[in-house]
């Protein structure tokens, strides 16, 4: 009997230590602090709006509030304010605050999750429409350069048919200025 409450406490044990994650530490946070770039390492200007940080940002499915606008000389700049806030403002080429926003944040496994309306909805999902999810998860490199893991899922359907789905992961990197 013994023996058996052993086992059943080293597994349980187990089970704990391996559910635990490691944290990121609030120096390895303040280390994304800085300007960069937007567009990422060794992109052209042709595919500025895929690569783009500002465009990842965006989160308006149906329209596009970026149209139009010369966000490939653009740069960003990231500011932790709190333990659960981070600020991120968008500079033009002329050096001009364009805008400036407050997003929450999780730690999690050396990253920042940014929460940035990650779940958007197109017209009724499942029903005559479709589920979008997009997850930016930032860290700071060891040459002070910005990696940015892009994790996406869409699926939609008609009437309860499902239509199709897919899911994308990159990662971007993007260069400090400052």
């Amino acid at each position: 009997m013994e023996i058996r409450k052993k086992i059943f406490a080293l597994a349980v044990l187990s089970i704990f230590y391996s559910c635990s994650t490691s944290k990121i530490s609030d120096s390895e946070v303040v280390k994304c602090n800085g300007i960069y770039e937007a567009n990422n390492v060794g992109n052209e200007a042709e595919n500025a709006k895929h690569y783009n940080f500002i465009s990842l940002l965006n989160r308006k499915l149906i329209k596009d509030t970026l149209w139009e606008k010369p966000i490939f000389y653009y740069k960003f700049k990231i500011e932790v304010t709190d333990k659960k806030h981070i600020e991120i403002t968008i500079i033009n080429e002329l050096d001009k605050i364009v805008a400036k926003r407050r997003y929450n944040f999780r730690k999690k496994e050396e990253h920042i999750i940014l929460k940035n309306k990650n779940t958007q909805t197109s017209f009724i999902p499942y029903l005559a429409g479709a589920l979008d999810i997009r997850k930016l998860r930032i860290k700071s490199n060891e040459n002070k350069s910005l990696n940015v893991e892009i994790t996406e899922h869409r699926s939609g359907g008609v009437f309860m048919i499902p239509m199709g789905w897919s899911n994308t992961k990159k990662t971007e990197k993007y260069k400090r200025v400052e």
